[in-house]
């Protein structure tokens, strides 16, 4: 049986540099880790789910938290989940976590008052989305889209922001947001405009008018970040500050090394750890890693 070659890795750079201010990203694909070598209060997360995609997608988006939160604190973290399925981040930590079938991708940050939001697309889900553009779009943007000069991948960057968006508002204002309660303003880019380049969005109407996004092309996938400046609400986590909740179980990012690490040990592995401390001026800029809500029919879970 030949073996599973590992996916297109993304560009961590590629990706920080979408947010304002820098965060921290990491990644992990499908089958760097087993579901079964997961600490079992993680595994317990998705008791009843045997799809083997779905297992493999839940396993790499939490190892790819677990080394987001790593580089952004020095201690890997296995995120376990809110009342709602959505990802339960450290005391102290914003973040946010998104995947495909193959890649998962987080993004971290200190806790102090910035909602994170990222979404990752595989580039041929643009096509399939035309069938669905009156469910993505409102109206106006329907008649927007008419003047692309690639209807698939304009329509794949605002499925995108809108995901993104999404994950970054606060509990309370996810209840009722729907793609239709979201209406976006950007400018499409004129033809022959390279698709790496980042697009401006900006919410019209919805939660928090004025709110900005950006999406660019990274690679063969989509991704769209948002940083949302909101009041701090209660910290959800796995553990209260100090502690080592299921940090070390066997498979854990500290006792384990992945391609591409830019520095030995946890804190490096598949991620772009910040240089200094959390909390300090540089400490979000990257050197070196659902859906409810927008999302239904055939979009993947909230806990990813």
């Amino acid at each position: 049986m030949s073996a599973v070659l590992a996916p297109e890795p993304v560009d961590l750079d590629a990706v920080t540099a979408l947010f304002e201010p820098r965060v921290i990203a990491a990644q992990a694909h499908t089958g760097e880790l087993e579901f079964g070598q997961l600490p079992a209060p993680v595994r317990e997360l998705l008791h009843g789910y045997t799809a083997p995609l779905r297992r493999e997608t839940f396993t790499a988006g939490r190892l790819a938290a677990a080394r987001a939160t790593a580089a952004l604190t020095g201690m890997p973290r296995w995120l376990s989940a809110d009342g709602r399925g959505a990802p339960s981040w450290p005391y102290g930590v914003a973040g946010s976590l998104s995947h495909t079938n193959r890649v998962a991708l987080c993004v971290t940050g200190p806790d102090d008052g910035v909602g994170l939001g990222i979404d990752i697309e595989p580039l041929e889900t643009g096509e399939e989305l035309l069938s669905a553009v009156h469910y993505v779009c409102t109206p106006e943007e329907r008649e927007r889209l008419r003047g692309a000069a690639d209807p698939a991948l304009a329509v794949l960057r605002l499925f995108c922001v809108k995901e993104a968006l999404y994950k970054a508002l606060p509990p309370d204002h996810q209840d009722g947001t729907s793609f239709q309660s979201v209406a976006l303003e950007w400018q499409e880019p004129p033809p022959g405009t390279d698709p790496a380049a980042p697009v401006h969005f900006r919410v019209d109407r919805g939660p928090f008018p004025g709110t900005e996004a950006r999406c660019a092309l990274i690679g063969s996938r989509m991704v769209a970040a948002v940083s949302l400046p909101r009041p701090p609400g209660p910290v959800r986590g796995l553990a209260a500050p100090g502690s080592r909740a299921a940090d070390s179980a066997p498979g854990s990012p500290d006792s384990r090394s992945a391609t591409g690490c830019s520095c030995p040990g946890a804190a490096a592995a598949g991620s772009r750890a910040a240089d200094s401390a959390p909390g300090s001026p540089d400490s979000r800029s990257a050197t070196g890693c659902s859906r409810s809500g927008p999302a239904a029919a055939g979009s993947r879970a909230v806990d990813s």
